[in-house]
């Protein structure tokens, strides 16, 4: 079972629509909030924190920055939806639709590091693959922050990511492993 997130620019949906774009543009910042986060939602969330070099069990991390599913509206919780063929962080003018199948990079706002994973376990969950910002720490371990998206609700006339409306997941372009609360599965 793979987790779906919704993106959300914050508040309601008729806020947003006040003269708020309703598509999510390559450059947009965004939150992303698990639709699944039931009875608590949950938004996909960085801070300076590093994961420690070797967990309390005795496994190696990756020592990135960490990411994790946090309960609360937060600053750390946003995001920035990268083209990765461009260096700009900004919406282009006119601003380029995301759409289903294509390959983004989602920027941490606070930090302006890419949302990362490889094969290197989970702190929690050892069957599952790490998930951190990717910091370069100049060693063998390169970044592997390519996602595609996926809408996992859309309808046939429409491959445009919509905020709020439409359910995404972000595949790991390396692994093929689905985001989950902050977790490839």
């Amino acid at each position: 079972m793979s987790s779906a997130f919704q993106a959300s620019l914050e508040g309601g949906l008729a806020r947003i629509t006040q003269g708020q774009p309703l598509e999510v543009a390559f450059g947009s910042q965004v939150t992303l909030r698990n639709v699944f986060g039931k009875p608590v939602p949950c938004w996909l969330h960085s801070h300076q924190d590093t994961y420690p070099m070797i967990y309390e069990n005795g496994r190696g991390s990756s020592h990135q920055q960490q990411v994790t599913c946090y309960p609360f509206k937060d600053v750390n919780n946003w995001w920035i939806v990268k083209d990765p063929r461009r260096h700009q962080l900004v919406v282009s003018s006119p601003p380029r639709p995301v759409r289903h199948g294509d390959m983004v990079q989602l920027v941490h706002g606070m930090t302006t590091r890419s949302l990362n994973t490889h094969d290197v376990a989970a702190p929690l969950s050892p069957h599952s693959q790490e998930v951190s910002c990717y910091i370069d720490y100049n060693i063998s371990m390169p970044a592997q922050n390519l996602w595609r998206l996926e809408i996992v609700n859309r309808g046939s006339d429409t491959d445009v990511w919509k905020t709020i409306l439409s359910e995404v997941r972000f595949v790991h372009v390396n692994t093929s492993a689905v985001l989950k609360d902050g977790i490839p599965m």
